[in-house]
């Protein structure tokens, strides 16, 4: 499976314009914990890029991302401009490029960033160092777990226990849906006073409650069988890496390894 640059990117990246001041920056990277600012002109398409390096190099202060500098440090950088410190015409990608290539350019030219553009050379994303290690990382875990558990084999256990539990519910919920009925009607000809009768419809709207959730889970059973059809079960939509076959019983037609809903979720 080739693995894309967007599958790792980070998407609608903080940037800043060439005319802004280089403290701005400074500022902005302490704020987001950040080491790279792609440089964009008015229309978002990318005319440069600055780093934390950039600034350590050029400004007569201490640049550290640990902390903000002081009144007298901001007073003295206030008037260099990010135009005049950043790296113009940087090397940039596109989302589709693989990130072996991009990886392999970011190694043999030294760079710590790279910006990813659309066809139009607008900023869409950035994919640093720190993208491409965690990706690396991943992707090496993946495959020592595909070794070490065998994914065929347990991905068609997998896929025949979804299959049985299919035909379970089926049958508990046409059973379920007569229990049901035959309940409302003997509670509505029944001779019971008003107390027993309110428990009677109570127990029935629990039945009701229950039969809800089993569709629930029959219908997301179902999505997962047919993604298991057209060979989508086993990998994650995002990093392409294995889900966890206590995951994939748990949430049957999740589409995300537990790394990428986490980091959805953040």
């Amino acid at each position: 499976m080739t693995v894309q640059v967007k599958a790792w990117m980070t998407g609608s990246p903080i940037s800043i314009e060439p005319g802004a001041s280089a403290l701005a920056a400074f500022d902005a990277m302490v704020d987001r914990g950040v080491r790279h600012l792609p440089v964009v002109d008015a229309r978002r398409r990318v005319v440069g890029i600055l780093s934390i390096d950039d600034l350590r190099a050029a400004l007569p202060v201490e640049v550290c991302l640990r902390r903000p500098p002081t009144p007298a440090e901001r007073s003295s950088i206030r008037d260099v401009t990010v135009g005049e410190l950043m790296t113009h015409a940087p090397e940039v990608v596109r989302a589709e490029t693989r990130l072996e290539d991009a990886a392999q350019r970011m190694a043999d030219r030294r760079i710590g960033a790279l910006p990813v553009v659309d066809g139009g050379g607008r900023l869409e994303g950035i994919l640093s160092e720190t993208d491409v290690l965690n990706a690396v990382a991943t992707m090496l875990w993946t495959d020592r777990v595909r070794e070490r558990r065998g994914e065929d084999r347990e991905l068609d256990a997998l896929v025949e226990a979804l299959r049985a539990e299919r035909e379970r519910l089926q049958r508990e919920l046409e059973a379920s849906g007569r229990d049901e009925a035959s309940l409302y009607a003997q509670s509505r000809e029944s001779g019971l006073d008003a107390e027993e009768r309110a428990a009677d419809v109570t127990g029935a709207r629990v039945a009701e409650s229950l039969h809800a959730l089993a569709e629930r889970r029959l219908a997301s059973i179902e999505r997962a069988l047919a993604r298991a059809e057209d060979g989508k079960l086993a990998g994650c939509e995002r990093c392409g890496g294995p889900i966890a076959a206590a995951r994939r019983r748990a949430l049957p037609d999740t589409e995300l390894c537990i790394a990428c809903a986490r980091a959805g979720e953040a």
